[in-house]
């Protein structure tokens, strides 16, 4: 793997997800954070919620749907985007979790990586 500094991976890794989430299933983020961490990538997807979702997440039965409804997309993509990050940085990932905060619309994904990757400091 041609050794990268940890800015331009994450800025790379920030990239990929949003066009993966994008094409394969139609999510337009306000915003994405990506941080590096040993041999963790721990990414931030803001705002994460359509308008249509937005509204049923006001009350108890919507959000039991709307976090049952991601928990099952993620589930379905998973190993595209884990394809798709490992093309990117050259490291097997080991694991990914996702949490879905249905108060902030929010989505954290964590990816274990086999080796941490090697950095330009």
């Amino acid at each position: 793997m041609k050794i990268r500094s940890k800015q331009e991976i994450e800025k790379a890794i920030k990239e990929t997800i949003t066009q993966f989430l994008e094409t394969q299933l139609g999510d337009r983020l306000e915003a994405v954070v990506t941080q590096i961490e040993d041999d963790a990538i721990v990414v931030k997807l803001k705002d994460i919620l359509p308008p249509a979702e937005k509204m049923l997440i006001r009350h108890d039965e919507g959000t039991r749907l709307i976090k049952e409804l991601k928990e099952k997309l993620i589930e379905k993509v998973r190993p595209s985007l884990k394809a798709a990050v490992e093309n990117l940085i050259g490291v097997e990932i080991t694991d990914i979790h996702s949490i879905f905060n249905e108060t902030t619309g929010e989505v954290i994904v964590f990816f274990t990586l086999k080796n941490a990757l090697e950095l330009i400091k």
